[in-house]
C-alpha cells in the first residue's frame, strides 16, 4: 500500500543556489529502484542571482532574497513571482510556520527611528510592523517567533519577552513576559496553552536559569524553572509537540583543563515542571549535536571525546541505545523519523552510517568527502551532501545518496556552489515507507550504480615498505560496537531536590534516584485533552479582549462561583489547597534559614489571593 501511495506522491525536488543563479532538479522518483534520473526542472524559471533562499514549511512558497535590491516571493512549482519587494540592504530572512507572513533584518542605519526588523505580508508585499534590532546573531534568529498556528507571536525586549497576537502583530502587544537580562528565548512547537521558554545567564554568583512560561496562564509565574551554572548561552530544543525541552549548556572556558573550546551540559525539562534531570551521558565531554525524533518518541545525542559515543534516548530523557563510538559529529533525522544519518562532517573524514529506527539496525555506511551542507529529501528516501562556497573554495558540488547509504547514486561538480536545499512537504505528502528489501549481493555499504559517474582516482600521499599502519589499526579497535541500555541504570534525580547543576554537591538523606513519569491513563489522557481545548478558548478570550471585542462564545467565558457545581467548587478547591499546602513548604524552608529562588518567593506573593478564593468557593 505504502508503495502504491508512492507511485502517487509528487516528485522531489532540489534547490541550488550558486554563482550562476538559482537551479531546480528533479531528485530520484520515491516509488522506483530501478530509474534514477536526477535533471534539472526546465518549467522552474527564476533569473538572476540570489545572496539567500528560503522556503515555506510546506514547500510551495520560496523566498530569494537580493541584499542590493529586495526580495521576492515565487511559487516553488513554476517560479511565477506572488509578490516583489524593493527593500535593500536584508541581510537575513524566516517565514512565518504557515507562510502567511515573512521577517527580515538589515543593519541599523545611522540617524534613523525607523525599524531594521521588518514583518511582511507574504501575500501583498505590504509592511506589517518595525522593529529595532540592533545585532544578527545566527544562533539566535529569528528574534521574532511565532506559535506553530500563528495565533501568537513573541519578541524578546531589554527586560523579558513581548506577546502579540500573531496574525495582527501591527495591533500592539497582548502580554508580557517580565524577566531581566533574558538573554534567549524559544517558543515552543504545539497547540494551546502556548509555550515560551526564557533563558537568563549566571551573574554574580547568581545560577544561570531556564524558565517556560504558558500563555494565555498567569504570565508572572513560570510553570517550569530548571537552574544550573556553568551557562554563558544555551540552545533551546523543543520537542516536536512542545512538552519537552532539551537544554544545551556552553561555556568559553574549560575550568577543569579539559577542552580548549569551553565546557558543555545537557538537561530536560517537561514543559509542566513535572520533571525535569540531567541527561546521563554515556560518554563525559563535549556534546556534539543533540536532534529530537521528528514523532516525538525520544532524541539522540553525539558527545564525548573522539570517536564519540552516539546514543538513542526515550521521551524522558533515559538512554535505551547506544549506536556505537566513531569519528561523528552530526545528528540527521528523516522526516519521517524512521531512518537516521550518523555523520562526520566538518574536521572530519565524511563517513556516513544510516540506522533504522524502529528495528534499531543499520542499514549501511556511506562517505562524502568535505561535505559542508547535508539533507534529506521529504520522502526520507534519499540523503544528499554538497560542498559549497565560500567554506571550501574547491571542489564544490554534490552528492545523492538512498536512504541506506546506498551511492552515491548521482554526483555533480560546481564551480562556485552557495547552497542546497530540498523543498520541505506537508506532512502527509509522502508515505511513511520501511525499508525495502535488499537484493541478493548487494553491498550494504558503499552501493555503487551506474548512474553515478566514477571520479578518477586522486593522488595517494606516500607510504614507507614497512608502514604496518598500527596506528589507523588501533583507532579502528576503539570505535565500540552498538548495543542496547538499560534505562533504569541511568535513571535521574529527583528533581525536588536542592542541588543545582554545577554547584558544589551537597548530599541529602533519602533522596535517591527517581523513575521518570510513567505514561499516562486513559482518563488522564482524556483530562489533557479538555484541558487543551479550554486554553484554546482562554486565548481566543484573551486575544478578543485586546481587540476591544467580546467573545462572541458563550463557553469562552469562566463560570463564577454562583455558576459552578458543588462538584466543580469541591474540585476547585482541591486545587487550590495543594497551591497553599506548597506555599506552606516553602515557608517552612524560609523559617529553616534556607535561600529561595524567584519562583519560590513569587508563590509567596499569591498566598492571600489564594485563601481569599477559598473562602469565596466554600461560602
Amino acid at each position: 500500500a505504502a508503495q502504491d501511495d508512492a507511485s502517487n506522491a509528487p516528485r522531489t525536488k532540489f534547490f541550488l543556489r550558486g554563482k550562476g543563479g538559482i537551479e531546480a532538479m528533479w531528485g530520484p522518483p520515491s516509488s522506483s529502484r530501478d530509474e534514477v534520473k536526477i535533471e534539472r526542472d526546465e518549467t522552474f524559471d527564476a533569473p538572476g542571482a540570489a545572496d539567500l533562499m528560503e522556503f515555506t514549511e510546506d514547500g510551495k512558497l520560496v523566498v530569494l532574497v537580493r541584499t542590493a535590491s529586495g526580495f521576492t516571493v515565487r511559487d516553488s512549482d513554476t517560479g511565477a513571482v506572488v509578490v516583489e519587494v524593493a527593500n535593500p540592504g536584508i541581510h537575513a530572512v524566516a517565514w512565518s510556520p504557515l507562510g502567511s507572513q515573512l521577517l527580515t533584518w538589515q543593519r541599523p542605519q545611522k540617524d534613523s527611528d525607523l525599524g531594521n526588523l521588518i514583518v511582511w505580508d507574504a501575500t501583498t508585499g505590504n509592511e506589517i510592523a518595525r522593529f529595532n534590532h540592533k545585532s544578527y546573531t545566527r544562533d539566535k534568529w529569528p528574534p521574532l517567533q511565532w506559535s506553530s498556528d500563528e495565533t501568537i507571536c513573541a519578541r524578546q525586549s531589554a527586560n523579558g519577552v513581548v506577546l502579540y497576537s500573531g496574525r495582527d502583530i501591527g495591533a500592539g502587544s497582548i502580554g508580557q513576559i517580565n524577566l531581566p537580562n533574558v538573554a534567549n528565548f524559544s517558543v515552543a512547537p504545539g497547540s494551546a496553552p502556548y509555550k515560551v521558554a526564557l533563558f537568563v545567564p549566571e551573574k554574580k554568583g547568581k545560577p544561570a536559569s531556564v524558565k517556560i512560561y504558558q500563555f494565555p496562564n498567569n504570565l508572572d509565574i513560570p510553570t517550569a524553572t530548571k537552574s544550573f551554572y556553568k551557562a554563558q548561552d544555551v540552545t533551546l530544543k523543543w520537542s516536536p509537540t512542545g512538552s519537552a525541552l532539551i537544554i544545551e549548556t556552553r561555556t568559553d572556558i574549560d575550568t577543569s583543563g579539559k577542552s580548549y573550546y569551553g565546557e558543555t551540559g545537557l538537561f530536560f525539562l517537561q514543559s509542566d515542571g513535572e520533571y525535569d534531570c540531567i541527561v546521563p551521558l554515556t560518554k563525559e565531554g563535549t556534546v556534539h549535536d543533540v536532534a529530537w525524533d521528528p514523532t516525538g518518541r525520544g532524541f539522540v545525542v553525539i558527545a564525548g571525546a573522539m570517536p564519540a559515543h552516539a546514543t538513542l534516548y526515550d521521551n524522558k530523557a533515559l538512554p535505551v541505545f547506544e549506536f556505537g563510538a566513531a569519528p561523528r559529529n552530526h545528528v540527521s533525522w528523516s522526516p519521517h523519523g524512521r531512518f537516521l544519518c550518523l555523520a562526520g562532517f566538518g574536521n572530519l573524514r565524511g563517513d556516513m552510517d544510516f540506522w533504522e529506527r524502529n528495528k534499531l539496525k543499520k542499514m549501511g555506511s556511506a562517505t562524502s568527502n568535505s561535505a559542508t551542507t547535508f539533507a534529506w529529501s521529504p520522502d526520507s528516501r534519499y540523503f544528499a551532501t554538497a560542498t559549497t562556497f565560500p567554506r571550501l573554495r574547491v571542489d564544490n558540488g554534490f552528492k545523492v545518496f538512498r536512504y541506506d547509504g546506498t551511492g552515491p547514486i548521482h554526483q555533480e561538480e560546481r564551480g562556485e556552489l552557495y547552497d542546497l536545499k530540498f523543498r520541505p512537504a506537508a506532512q502527509d505528502t509522502y508515505p511513511n515507507r520501511p525499508q525495502s528489501p535488499r537484493r541478493k549481493g548487494e553491498d550494504a555499504g558503499f552501493g555503487s550504480s551506474s548512474a553515478a559517474p566514477k571520479a578518477a582516482p586522486k593522488p595517494q600521499a606516500y607510504r614507507p615498505p614497512n608502514s604496518t599502519g598500527a596506528l589507523a589499526a588501533m583507532m579502528r579497535k576503539e570505535e565500540g560496537g552498538s548495543r542496547k541500555l538499560d534505562r533504569n541504570k541511568y535513571a535521574a534525580p529527583r528533581s525536588a531536590t536542592t542541588s543545582i547543576p554545577g554547584a558544589a554537591p551537597r548530599a541529602i538523606p533519602g533522596m535517591g534516584a527517581a523513575a521518570a513519569p510513567k505514561k499516562l491513563s486513559k482518563s488522564a489522557r482524556k483530562k489533557k485533552a479538555q484541558e487543551a481545548a479550554e486554553a484554546r478558548a482562554a486565548v481566543e478570550e484573551a486575544l478578543a479582549k485586546v481587540a476591544g471585542a467580546a467573545p462572541t462564545n458563550e463557553e469562552t467565558a469562566k463560570p463564577t462561583p454562583a455558576e459552578m457545581t458543588s462538584e466543580e467548587k469541591a474540585k476547585k478547591v482541591k486545587n487550590l489547597m495543594k497551591k497553599l499546602k506548597q506555599i506552606d513548604a516553602i515557608k517552612a524552608k524560609k523559617e529553616a534559614g534556607d535561600s529561595l529562588n524567584d519562583d519560590q518567593l513569587q508563590k509567596l506573593t499569591t498566598e492571600q489571593a489564594l485563601r481569599d478564593e477559598v473562602a469565596v468557593l466554600s461560602a
